[in-house]
């Protein structure tokens, strides 16, 4: 079996995409549009595994899983386009949605670049004051700021680890976890708009590729990460199999802009186009979300700005740096 390699990361998918709708308009064969395909020497095996299961006469979209290049829910958006025979508009979907999550992930990075040189300074200087009294040596001053510095990435790596895992997740039955997770003030509210996003994103690329709504709707699933939103949505085939349309259907669940989509799909019903109006949702649905994330990656240097501020003036105040204490046989006097 192949080793298991990182998945690619949201610019690599969007330049893997873009390059497959280029080729797609432009005329070229699968296989050669993979040979001029690069994603870098980390990704080299995994497309290679690719290049050769196109090349003996596999599809697209199942060689693509196979491979460890595409995910489930991309290679049923691509199996089900190339029935339908629209693979350069799901190649072209794919591609603007992974290069507007790209955008906001770097967007939110830069942001958090300037406290981290912040917090840098901050270990830096706080020491100082303990190095201008003679109470610590310059062994002990760069002790003292490289153990905080690797305890932080210590601490930064485990936290990744495990949002990594929890992302990974796939637990049939929501747990007390996942119901915290939502119930967080501000993490809740983002992580839930972000499922709605997903679902109604891959639901309606699904449609839009042809795909009957009864098979769309599970695969559909697999983009939501939290266990009780998943369960929540997996709901909605039953009622649809029963003879519901998917607006009486998402009436049933209670979610934050269940009215708008009921809007939006009945419109997109009567128009025979339900597709576009959950993609049309799904948009305005990430507008709200890189909203409030830019907001919080306002929000949040300015608040870690003033808690560092606050730390290194106790340290300097009550360093001895610019207050030293005077000798214990003199205080003593």
């Amino acid at each position: 079996m192949p080793r298991r390699l990182p998945p690619l990361a949201l610019s690599r998918r969007a330049e893997l995409f873009a390059h497959l709708h280029a080729m797609e308009q432009a005329g070229v064969p699968v296989d050669r549009a993979l040979a001029s395909l690069n994603l870098g020497a980390r990704h080299e095996p995994a497309l290679q595994r690719l290049r050769q299961m196109v090349g003996a006469g596999r599809d697209l979209a199942s060689s693509g899983q196979l491979s460890g290049v595409f995910t489930p829910l991309e290679s049923s958006l691509l199996r089900a386009a190339q029935e339908a025979g629209a693979l350069a508009h799901i190649h072209q979907q794919l591609a603007q949605r992974y290069e507007e999550q790209a955008r906001q992930a770097g967007e939110l990075r830069s942001r958090l670049l300037m406290p981290a040189g912040v917090l840098l300074l901050a270990l830096l200087v706080k020491p100082l004051p303990a190095l201008v009294a003679g109470s610590l040596g310059v062994g002990g001053y760069l002790l003292a700021v490289l153990l905080p510095l690797l305890w932080l990435l210590a601490v930064l790596f485990v936290v990744r680890l495990a949002w990594q895992r929890l992302q990974r997740r796939r637990a049939e039955h929501p747990g007390p976890l996942d119901d915290l997770l939502l119930a967080l003030p501000v993490l809740g509210s983002l992580l839930r708009r972000a499922d709605i996003r997903n679902f109604c994103d891959s639901l309606g690329l699904l449609l839009e590729a042809g795909m009957p709504a009864l098979d769309a709707l599970p695969r559909a699933c697999s983009a939501v990460s939290n266990p009780r939103l998943r369960r929540d949505f997996a709901s909605l085939a039953p009622r649809v199999a029963a003879g519901q349309s998917l607006v009486r259907a998402f009436d049933g669940l209670s979610f934050a802009g269940k009215s708008m989509l009921i809007g939006v799909l009945n419109t997109g019903e009567a128009t025979g186009r339900p597709g576009e109006a959950l993609l049309r949702f799904a948009r305005m649905q990430a507008q709200q979300l890189a909203s409030q994330q830019q907001m919080l990656a306002t929000w949040l240097p300015r608040l870690f700005y003033l808690g560092v501020a606050g730390w290194m003036a106790y340290g300097l105040l009550t360093g001895g740096g610019f207050f030293p204490t005077l000798p214990a046989e003199l205080a003593g006097r």
